[in-house]
């Protein structure tokens, strides 16, 4: 046999090696910030991302081009990060983590399954920031619900949850309400009969 047969062979069989492995969909966005002069990474801490589990919104930065990459450090001083979910937006301050230089995170437990929207806004070195990077776009995961892992039992949504607590509140609310105006009631009903008993006309 000869090399180049041989090689073709061995090129075919990393072709169907590759064709058969599960695609991966990328669980970080990709993007240069500050007129192009830093690279950054964007995504959860930890992938997937579940409700009610401790997570962060996490960004990586280095010089643009750099390779290696060179890390920025010091931006937990001058960038924060604008969290929102529906209608809902919170701003979180960023932590340098140890050990990962030019790694930021802000520390977060998701209540709520769905797409979520980061603003970063501030500066990295001289250059001024407000990017956006939102799951919907679907180069990083929205927040799941964690059923498809519960076992034995699934625990409830917690969403589901307030509602049933925020329901019975309002219902409780409501019997004292009628309890109270069904006492009231009755209190104006004994003083009118204790008034018209002690103005009844009497015997002489």
């Amino acid at each position: 046999m000869h090399i180049r047969q041989v090689l073709a062979i061995c090129f075919v069989a990393n072709m169907l090696v590759l064709a058969s492995v599960p695609s991966v969909a990328l669980a970080h966005e990709r993007r240069a910030l500050g007129a192009g002069n830093y690279d950054v990474v964007v995504g959860w801490d930890v992938e997937p991302a579940f409700v009610g589990e401790k997570n962060a919104a996490s960004i990586r930065i280095s010089k643009a081009g750099s390779n290696p990459a060179e890390p920025v450090t010091g931006v937990e001083k001058t960038l924060k990060v604008d969290i929102r979910q529906g209608a809902q937006t919170k701003t979180f301050d960023l932590r340098a983590v140890f050990g990962q230089p030019g790694y930021y995170v802000a520390d977060i437990i998701p209540t709520r399954d769905g797409d979520y929207v980061w603003t970063f806004n501030g500066a990295i070195g001289d250059d001024k920031v407000a990017e956006k990077f939102d799951t919907a776009d679907g180069k990083f995961n929205a927040v799941e619900r964690a059923t498809r892992l519960e076992f034995p039992i699934a625990a409830p949504d917690p969403a589901q949850v307030s509602s049933d607590i925020q329901s019975a509140r309002s219902a409780a609310e409501s019997a004292q309400t009628m309890a109270l105006l069904g006492v009231a009631v009755g209190v104006i009903g004994f003083l009118a009969a204790a008034a018209l008993w002690l103005t009844r006309p009497r015997k002489i």
